[in-house]
């Protein structure tokens, strides 16, 4: 049956090499080899995989298997030191015919061991003694197999049943909902009793275990959340010291911390508040990452940049880089999206999320926001232009510690920022230099810096590919149309290559009516180059084609990354002519004569019918027009008025002559 490890506990593989449990949180653990018996790699395993590995065969934990000896934990070796005297003596007195556990046996007993191994007499008790010969007895009279193993932890629950737990305590608990602890346990038990309708696998915790997880959750909140740095520190340096590392880049935590903090942008303008991604190797506690974003929540664009800085040197006084092999970070929007999980798995990395409730599931990293918090931002002493020296960074307003007290307003951050954007910028990777050549008392009082040249001796870095990290790190998706010379367009710029080229050919030889778009994948800091993918309905299956080239680069110019941004700022509105313009002296309107509808006039059928001739009807329509009576249009009383202008009565028009009459009749 299997039992969740605990740290400490050995497993043994089927090619009886052994490894120690060094850490496990209930998502996955860490077992690393024992250097006595010949292993050279850890495992790393999630629970899951933990499991089929354990009731497959492959591992084998220790207690299920038949040991002696050096098999034995470290309270056993001591209970064995302690109990070795008196169980040999008394076997002697044994054989001597004394009875074992009465007590004139085991007071001589005592004087025989005080005087041979000065130990005193009043060390142990008599009853102590009689149980040590019981179990010795009950063991065949062997001494090693008679100490039973001491039990490191009681049983845990199963992973859904803590699941559960812990989200009912951020439903109820932690929002304050119900503040009496019996309460608070009913209510939890009806929840369960409904919840194992739809899961089984959820078990009802005892009230005891319910109580003592409540207390143990309302202490670290309280630690976490009373500004009492040292406090803080104290607890976030105990739960560290339960994940055990033994090399860099072992464990990598990720994390963001919000600042109430604005600066002056290059305009002279205030900014919106900083953010801060941080990720740091748990191994050397380095800060791999430390970069910061102005005016902008929490987003995948902020995550990725902050992840690609693991791979690359800082500077020269900041050097650390490389391949993480695991990841650890919180349920935030940036860290739970999709386009960085995929990157993660690009590159080999191994993305463990711990819920957002629990920081204690990262506490590298909490520790170090606090630090930063405490030591830069509140506690850091500047000098300023006019020579004055103040404790804390000029701009930074600190966080709400207290229900009471309001956070500052946007517009009261604003009008606190003092520091450019380089300035600080200069001011922190001044700090994380510091930092990172100060002595920890976690490090035995050696450096991370230290550590880190110390562990990469030891067992060198994989190198970085660059081309491939590049490729990985394109997440931004677009879908523009393949033109017909094989460029795509992505945010102003244009992307060539022969290959896609030849694949527009190729599909339009297959299918000239086919759409031509595609999904094309870039990086926002990355100009130089996009991945183009090519799914046309012709095709069995897509075709991918990395580094599709800028048009505009080349040479020297695609060896460091240049964002999309700068490009643009670079290439700017190409310059044009002057417009031509003069002055018109007139315009002339020309009149013009209204052209005809061509449609046929109602009374052409009418006439047709009739059978006259052109003179005919030309005669009836002038008799027509002569005798019609000429309505008068009502006019102002302005218009009535006398007038000296000439009689502009509308005039009928002359009947037309014979000769007109004679030509149509000819």
């Amino acid at each position: 049956m299997y039992r969740p490890p605990v740290v400490g506990d050995i497993y043994v593989d089927i090619e009886q090499r052994k490894f120690n449990v060094a850490y496990y949180d209930g998502l996955q653990a860490l077992l690393n080899p024992d250097s006595m018996f010949g292993s050279e790699t850890g495992l790393h395993l999630t629970d899951d995989d933990l499991r089929s590995k354990v009731d497959s065969g492959e591992l084998r934990p220790a207690y299920a298997i038949a040991h002696e000896g050096d098999a034995l934990t470290e309270f056993q070796k001591k209970e064995l030191k302690k109990r070795k005297p008196y169980i040999t003596e008394l076997a002697i007195l044994v054989h001597d015919g004394y009875k074992p556990t009465v007590d004139e046996t085991i007071d001589k007993l005592k004087q025989i061991v005080h005087d041979k191994y000065h130990i005193g007499t009043g060390k142990h008790g008599n009853s102590t003694i009689a149980r040590w010969w019981k179990d010795y007895r009950e063991a065949k009279f062997n001494l090693k197999k008679s100490i039973s193993p001491r039990k490191s932890q009681p049983k845990r629950t199963s992973q859904a049943t803590e699941n559960y737990l812990n989200r009912f305590f951020t439903d109820t608990w932690v929002k304050g909902s119900i503040e009496n602890v019996g309460r608070c346990y009913s209510s939890y038990s009806k929840a369960v009793l409904k919840a194992q309708t739809q899961n089984d696998a959820i078990e009802l915790v005892s009230e005891r275990t319910f109580r003592r997880r409540i207390e143990e959750l309302n202490a670290f909140n309280v630690i976490l959340n009373s500004g009492n740095y040292a406090e803080i520190k104290r607890a976030l340096r105990t739960l560290s010291k339960k994940i055990k590392t033994t090399h860099v880049l072992e464990r990598v935590e990720m994390d963001r911390m919000s600042l109430n903090l604005a600066l002056i942008d290059e305009e002279g303008k205030p900014t919106g508040n900083v953010s801060i991604y941080i990720a740091i190797d748990c191994h050397s506690r380095y800060p791999l990452s430390v970069t910061f974003e102005l005016g902008t929540s929490e987003d995948t664009e902020g995550v990725v940049r902050s992840f690609k800085r693991i791979f690359e040197s800082t500077s020269d006084q900041l050097n650390a880089c490389g391949i993480p092999f695991k990841i650890i970070v919180d349920n935030g929007s940036g860290y739970r999206a999709e386009q960085f999980k995929q990157i993660t798995q690009r590159l080999g990395c191994e993305l463990i999320k711990a819920p957002s409730n629990e920081p204690w599931r990262k506490p590298f990293v909490e520790s170090f926001n606090n630090t930063l918090r405490e030591e830069f931002f509140k506690g850091g002493e500047f000098k300023l232009p006019d020579g004055t020296t103040v404790i804390g960074l000029p701009g930074y307003k600190d966080k709400r510690t207290h229900k009471t007290n309001k956070p500052p307003s946007e517009v009261t951050i604003k009008k606190a920022a003092a520091l450019t954007i380089e300035e600080f910028a200069s001011l922190l990777h001044d700090y994380l230099v510091h930092y990172v050549n100060s002595k920890h008392t976690s490090l035995n009082n050696k450096t991370p810096q230290q550590v880190w040249n110390e562990s990469i001796a030891k067992k060198p870095l994989i190198p970085v590919n660059k081309e491939l990290l590049a490729a990985a790190c394109h997440y931004a998706e677009h879908h523009p149309a393949l033109s017909q010379r094989g460029t795509v367009q992505i945010n102003k710029q244009v992307f060539a290559d022969d290959r896609i080229k030849q694949s527009y050919l190729d599909a339009k030889t297959l299918d000239k009516n086919q759409d031509m778009t595609v999904t094309v994948k870039s990086d926002p800091d990355d100009g130089r180059w996009v991945t183009v993918i090519a799914d046309f309905p012709c095709y069995d299956h897509p075709k991918v084609f990395d580094f599709v080239e800028n048009r505009k680069l080349s040479g020297s110019e695609l060896e460091y990354p240049v964002s999309f941004e700068e490009l643009n700022a670079a290439s700017g509105t190409p310059a044009r002519r002057d417009i031509f313009s003069r002055k018109v002296a007139t315009l002339v309107k020309q009149k013009t004569k209204p052209h005809g509808s061509g449609k046929p006039i109602k009374t052409a059928k009418k006439n047709l019918s009739m059978g006259l001739s052109t003179s005919e009807r030309i005669k009836q329509s002038n008799q027509s027009y002569a005798f019609k009576s000429i309505k008068k249009s009502k006019k102002s009383k302005e218009d009535t008025a006398p007038s000296n202008k000439a009689n502009t009565n509308r005039k009928v028009n002359p009947v037309r002559n014979d000769a007109q009459l004679d030509f149509w009749s000819d």
